[in-house]
């Protein structure tokens, strides 16, 4: 080594001992050639093991420490040197385990764990000065090979030590000049650390020298934020992100990586808004931005929607998706307008005119979507249900999917139950069920066919069909199936000539109807002379009909009624999640809904309300 201090010389021979024979992946314990023992031996050994692993876990560490040390001496294993160093530690014999360790190193020099060891138990006894030297000779010889450099780090982060680790990783990136990198690696130990705007850094480095790590950067960082419980990561994301896009606009995957978070924290207006900038470079995001405009109508954010339809609109007839555009920006306008409740005529024909123009423009797939809007329209709002089955009726012959015809059929046999023509909605309800029998759609015409024999009394029949549904795929048809099975089981259990489950029956047969005030006639006197049953069920609908009216406190005060006296109500957590959004969203009684939330939380853990109750509360 001409020179070399003979620490030093030890040392780097150790290094470069590594750089050739250990492997990229290599585990901390490496195993190397044991003596051989004969068969007594071997079996005296085992008995050894186990009774010293015994006194280690009860943490007997004077006989452990006893045993692992002839253990070694007999197999020369470094499973049983490394046991025998952890005793010696666990007893602050420092000194020893100091000897023991630099005894090992010269016979084991391809045993890199060793190094760090040393360092450790210099660290441990407060003689920094010694361990500064030590890890400083290590730096100086550390060798330009990737293997050596990453396992060498992983030793200092075996024993705790991660300012050595990530110091060895940044030379590491020095000595290999871009050939490779250790930003995965320092940024995971500055995530175990909880130094979550270092991790970001070394993440956003990664993505930066290896846009092809941009799958592996995203699940890290949604691994980090599935653990943000009080959402603080977050927040540091959110604000490191937006950051490195105003820093570095031209770098794609940043871009990506933001609209990506954006929709995790359902930001949906900044998420839109950087799909359309990546657009505006690369014109290849008509897909993300059909699909986010999707995601949008489904989570009830209609003029972003409608923004992110308006945008491929814009585009003209040459986008691929100005079909699904222009049928979705006509859905979020009426979506929008039946969830504002909105009874205005003049509205809903301006809609059913633009539908009727926007035919010639789109294809036979976006047709269908079309014309189910239209026949909600005209049945539910113009009073033209006639006209409805008509155009359901026609284009049920024309359309070839098997998926838009059950579509188209369900939404006729809705028509006709709508307009007491009950028969010829059962008909329709089974076909769309046979034809789609293990798929969503069939469950929903399978539950809506029981509904309707719910609606004209045949309770056996439709308990039959209920049944079958509670294990349904859908979680929402099962719910609706458990709880329909609930208002027939329940109330015949409680009167079983069934004049209380015909009055419900009737009752929820006119609010499908939307003939809303004959429904409360009905259900008023459900609440005046029926059973705490068949009650918390009617205070439940006629809440619902309020809701509906936007007489916010009424309806709120249904449903916290159905909480004071029915709290053990099948539909008890319905009425809480009900109170509380209108308080949270109408009334702006945050801390009411707070207070609610925690109650459903606490006492109704197994609601399918649950999750949405936490989200709000988080929010609130």
């Amino acid at each position: 080594m001409n020179g070399l201090p003979m620490k030093r010389h030890w040392i780097f021979f150790l290094l470069f001992t590594l750089a050739f024979v250990v492997p990229m992946n290599a585990q901390i314990n490496v195993p190397t050639k044991g003596k051989k023992v004969d068969a007594k031996q071997k079996d005296q050994i085992q008995i050894d093991e186990q009774l010293a692993s015994q006194f280690y876990r009860e943490q007997n560490y004077e006989k452990a420490c006893e045993l692992y040390e002839k253990l070694y001496e007999k197999t020369n294993q470094i499973s049983h040197f490394q046991q025998f160093i952890e005793c010696l530690l666990h007893l602050k014999e420092y000194d020893k385990a100091e000897r023991e360790l630099k005894a090992f190193a010269k016979k084991n020099p391809g045993y890199y764990k060793t190094v760090a060891d040393i360092i450790y138990v210099y660290t441990i006894q407060g003689k920094s000065d010694k361990a500064k030297k030590q890890f400083n000779e290590i730096m100086k010889d550390l060798p330009d090979h990737a293997p050596t450099i990453r396992n060498l780090s992983y030793a200092f982060q075996s024993r705790g030590l991660n300012e050595m680790a990530i110091a060895v990783l940044e030379k590491g990136n020095t000595l290999l000049d871009g050939k490779e990198t250790f930003y995965l690696d320092q940024a995971y130990i500055h995530q175990s650390s909880a130094n979550y705007q270092e991790a970001f850094r070394y993440y956003f480095l990664e993505l930066e020298a290896h846009p092809g790590q941009y799958n592996n950067v995203r699940n890290r960082l949604q691994t980090m934020m599935f653990y943000d419980v009080n959402h603080s990561i977050s927040d540091e994301l959110r604000i490191a992100l937006l950051k490195q896009t105003q820093e570095k606009p031209d770098n794609l995957e940043f871009a990506q990586l933001l609209v990506w978070f954006a929709l995790q924290q359902e930001d949906y207006d900044i998420a839109l808004a950087q799909s359309q900038s990546i657009d505006r470079k690369t014109h290849d995001q008509d897909t993300q931005i059909n699909n986010l405009s999707g995601i949008c109508l489904n989570n009830k954010q209609y003029d972003i929607a409608k923004q992110g339809y308006a945008y491929i609109l814009n585009k003209g007839v040459s986008s691929p998706y100005y079909g699904q555009a222009l049928t979705g920006s006509i859905k979020a306008d009426y979506l929008k307008l039946r969830a504002s409740n909105s009874t205005e005529t003049k509205a809903y024909e301006k809609l059913s005119k633009r539908i009727d123009e926007a035919y010639s423009e789109i294809n036979t797939n976006d047709l269908s979507k079309l014309i189910l809007i239209q026949a909600d329209i005209l049945t539910y709002q113009l009073n033209k249900s006639e006209e409805a089955v008509a155009l359901l009726t026609q284009t049920i012959e024309t359309v070839g999917s098997k998926q838009d015809k059950a579509e188209l059929k369900l939404k006729l046999a809705d028509i006709y139950l709508y307009k007491d023509e009950v028969w010829e909605a059962t008909l329709l309800y089974s076909q769309v069920d046979k034809s789609m029998k293990e798929e969503p759609l069939g469950h929903e015409a399978r539950f809506k066919n029981a509904q309707l024999r719910y609606f004209i009394g045949e309770y056996e029949w439709a308990e039959s069909q209920l049944k079958v549904l509670k294990a349904a795929t859908s979680k929402l048809i099962a719910n609706d199936a458990m709880t329909l099975s609930l208002v027939i089981k329940d109330n015949l259990e409680v009167d079983t000539t069934g004049m209380e489950l015909n009055k419900l029956a009737r009752a929820d047969y006119r609010i499908y109807q939307q003939r809303e005030d004959e429904a409360v006639v009905l259900l008023d006197d459900i609440i005046a002379t029926g059973n705490e049953v068949s009650k918390a069920h009617a205070l439940f609908r006629k809440g619902e009909i309020e809701e509906k009216r936007k007489a916010f406190e009424t309806a709120e005060q249904l449903f916290m009624q159905i909480m004071e006296q029915y709290p053990y109500s099948y539909i008890a957590d319905a009425a809480l999640m009900h109170a509380a959004l209108i308080e949270q969203n109408e009334l702006k009684d945050k801390e009411s809904a707070k207070r609610h939330y925690e109650k459903l939380i606490d006492e109704y853990p197994t609601s399918i309300y649950t999750a949405q109750a936490k989200k709000n509360y988080r929010k609130l």
